[in-house]
């Protein structure tokens, strides 16, 4: 009798694990990723010689590049490689403490993927000087990014290049 309770068991609960990550209507995943940011300024049409846009090549939310509010129902903009991370999939950055959508690409970020190198590219708000000290201060050899989160982290409020508010420390 107990190899035969043994025998349903196993499959059963394999059966509710199963059930339970396909009723929630996603699958976390965690990835290491090179981080870099991108704006007005820097942004493109597709035309490397035309930047000063804020045209995105796959709007999923969001009908222009955006930072948003950074929330789950108002993420900001995140550019990568479609095979990475696919267009319209809300990711979370926890040393930003933002979400973002996929719905931009990035040249680089297609080259780093093309060399098994995770690299996702945020928008941020600015234009000039302040953006350029903005996007290196806060870029990031390696971070940890959430694919498909859960919709209750925390959120930072404000743009990710305010000055008063550096980037939590992971784990903050």
């Amino acid at each position: 009798m107990r190899s035969v309770f043994r025998l349903w068991l196993l499959p059963a609960v394999c059966a509710f694990a199963v059930w339970c990550q396909v009723s929630s209507g996603r699958t976390e995943e965690v990835i290491s990723s090179y981080v870099t940011f991108y704006g007005f300024d820097d942004n493109d049409d597709g035309n490397p010689n035309n930047t000063g846009t804020d045209i995105i090549s796959d709007p999923s939310v969001h009908p222009v590049a955006t930072e948003d509010l950074g929330t789950y129902d108002r993420p900001g903009t995140l550019a990568s490689d479609k095979r990475l991370i696919a267009a319209g999939t809300v990711v979370y950055i926890p040393a930003l403490q933002r979400y973002y959508v996929m719905e931009d690409t990035c040249r680089e970020c297609i080259r780093n993927w093309s060399n098994d190198k995770a690299h996702v590219d945020v928008f941020v708000s600015g234009t000039g000087e302040p953006l350029v000290a903005c996007q290196h201060r806060l870029t990031m050899a390696q971070a940890e990014i959430i694919i498909d989160p859960p919709s209750d982290l925390p959120v930072r409020k404000g743009s990710a290049c305010d000055l008063s508010r550096p980037p939590a420390a992971v784990g903050e």
